[in-house]
């Protein structure tokens, strides 16, 4: 369990994050388990919440999350238990007050709809209270989670009930697999050439893209490959411009259109508000 386990603190010392592995065979459906917490503090972290793949799976044990909707006036709560669906544009931001305890379940991209068979479509760009979805055996699992503080000890727990929530389930089909050609590492597959691989039209593939994932294949695409823009600058690459040309962009400009579409900002400045471990999800 030790070396499943990351510990680190933001640089403004606000929020202390654990992450952790899932147990392995899982992990082909889930990306981690993160854990943030924030004790007494003087001031609020607001955290916009960009365009990502995969559901999250959330438990609220401490002050609740204030979810601004961006441009109302509306502001909503998170539910003890929320599933979070994959984004497709900046439509919250995140307010983070003393005393947060909030633990989550990032799936990868089509990892949610495998474990549980439902489709992810109906949680695009939405969050839902998570007991009416996955009834009493969610709820029972919270109220395990909240029994004890140790992350270790909910690690334990979380990799306990996927698992059984995945034994019912099939073998990931083709599709799955063609579908994971799109985000993976190669910039340059065709969606034409996916479809073909599944055995299917390309018309059958969104069907399918929309029920696994949420997504149309193509926003897939354009939101993996913005996802990887993130993780390069975070890891330190050195200019845009090289990002852009390295992802197949066609220009730094058509980057920038993305940025402003996922973000709602410009590339520097988003990466500016992105706190460090929300790049976790990404």
């Amino acid at each position: 369990m030790g070396n499943r386990i990351n510990l680190f603190r933001e640089a403004v010392a606000v929020l202390k994050v654990q992450s952790a592995l899932p147990h392995p065979p899982l992990r082909r459906y889930i990306r981690s388990y993160v854990q943030r917490e924030s004790g007494p503090v003087d001031r609020n972290i607001a955290e916009p919440v960009v365009a990502r793949l995969g559901v999250m799976l959330e438990f609220q044990f401490g002050r609740h999350f204030e979810v601004p909707v961006c441009g109302s006036d509306i502001t909503l709560r998170s539910p003890e238990i929320g599933i979070i669906g994959p984004m497709s544009q900046r439509t919250y931001c995140l307010i983070i007050r003393d005393h947060v305890e909030a633990l989550t379940v990032l799936f990868r991209p089509q990892g949610f709809h495998a474990v549980f068979g439902i489709p992810t479509l109906v949680f695009a760009d939405l969050g839902i209270e998570g007991h009416s979805v996955l009834g009493s055996d969610v709820s029972d699992l919270f109220e395990k989670l909240g029994n004890t503080k140790h992350f270790p000890e909910r690690v334990i727990l979380l990799d306990h009930f996927l698992t059984n929530a995945m034994a019912s389930r099939r073998p990931l089909e083709k599709v799955h697999r063609a579908l994971n050609q799109l985000i993976g590492p190669e910039p340059t597959v065709k969606i034409f050439d996916v479809a073909a691989m599944a055995g299917m039209t390309v018309r059958q593939l969104e069907r399918r893209s929309l029920d696994y994932t949420g997504l149309t294949p193509k926003m897939l695409v354009r939101i993996a490959r913005f996802q990887r823009a993130l993780r390069m600058k975070s890891d330190g690459s050195p200019s845009w411009a090289e990002i852009a040309h390295q992802l197949n962009y066609f220009d730094q400009m058509h980057m920038i259109r993305d940025f402003k579409a996922f973000t709602g900002d410009s590339p520097g400045r988003a990466i500016g508000q992105i706190a460090t471990d929300h790049l976790i999800s990404l």
